[in-house]
């Protein structure tokens, strides 16, 4: 049975943003490879344990790891924006009226969120992440040699999942819009939600309390924040 004229319209619309995407990416890639020393050279000298270590190849290939991995997340993040604008221009046509409405301001509120995450995770989870680490591996008495490509990693590790938690208050307040949230249910499944945070914090920060604290006082701010937008966007939907 040939495809249908419709289906055959959307395929070559998502070719044609994925090309746009990738093009895009292309230049935000080739920026992000003439930043990556200079980035490098801040992320080594930024919260460094007490006492000062050099950044190690402990292979042929870390190095051009290194180099490749920290100029794709350079691109990637650059992209972000213009990646949610494709998908809008993408989605935007089979989405309903009150659907169109509820999504366009929602992007850069999610931008904002992302970079407000990053934030946060960079300059006060990670570093208490490395100190954390430097403080157990000095107590059993080794020597801090770090690998750099292993670095980057753990660097990775901790920032963008914490930065994506902080994604999901624009998934309730969509929700919201779209009538399949309240703040009645939000509010009775406050105990349920906290459970879930406290897990959250627990998985993304070292094993100790007080980083799991400092990530949680966050994620119940951005939680009970969600019940007046969730009121709100329950408004815009009538």
């Amino acid at each position: 049975m040939p495809a249908q004229p419709g289906l055959i319209d959307h395929l070559t619309e998502l070719r044609r943003r994925i090309i746009y995407v990738l093009v895009m990416f292309a230049f935000a890639l080739c920026g992000g490879i003439a930043l990556v020393r200079p980035v490098l050279a801040y992320l080594q000298l930024s919260y460094s344990p007490a006492q000062p270590v050099l950044w190690n190849a402990f292979s042929p290939f870390d190095a051009l790891q290194l180099y490749v991995q920290t100029g794709v997340v350079i691109g990637v993040g650059a992209c972000v924006p213009f990646i949610l604008l494709q998908v809008w221009l993408f989605v935007k046509p089979a989405l309903t009226l009150k659907e169109r409405k509820s999504v366009p301001w929602l992007i850069p509120f999610a931008f904002l969120l992302f970079l407000i995450g990053l934030a946060f995770s960079w300059f006060i989870v990670f570093p208490m992440a490395v100190q954390f680490a430097s403080s157990v591996t000095r107590s059993m008495g080794l020597v801090e040699t770090y690998g750099a490509a292993q670095y980057i990693q753990f660097l990775l590790r901790i920032i963008l999942p914490l930065s994506l938690a902080f994604e999901y208050p624009i998934v309730l307040i969509f929700l919201a819009r779209l009538g399949l949230v309240t703040p009645e249910r939000l509010r009775k499944s406050r105990k349920f939600a906290y459970v879930i945070l406290v897990t959250v914090s627990t998985i993304l920060t070292p094993p100790d309390f007080i980083s799991a604290f400092i990530v949680l006082i966050p994620l119940v701010i951005l939680y009970e924040a969600s019940f007046p937008l969730a009121k709100w966007a329950n408004k815009k939907s009538d």
